[in-house]
């Protein structure tokens, strides 16, 4: 995901909340799985920094 860092905080959490609700759907492989926490660790990461840099 490019330059998520420059997102807000509210589009970020609004992406967090995004994934974390597609980890509880009954119909995804284990690929997507994987590329759903990728994303997490991603946006979690960016969020961190964007907090920590206020």
């Amino acid at each position: 995901m490019k330059n998520i860092v420059n997102l807000s905080l509210e589009e970020l959490d609004r992406r967090i909340i995004h994934f974390e609700e597609r980890l509880m759907d009954f119909i995804i492989c284990e690929d997507q799985i994987e590329f759903i926490k990728e994303m997490l660790r991603e946006l979690k990461n960016a969020r961190e920094i964007k907090t920590g840099s206020l």
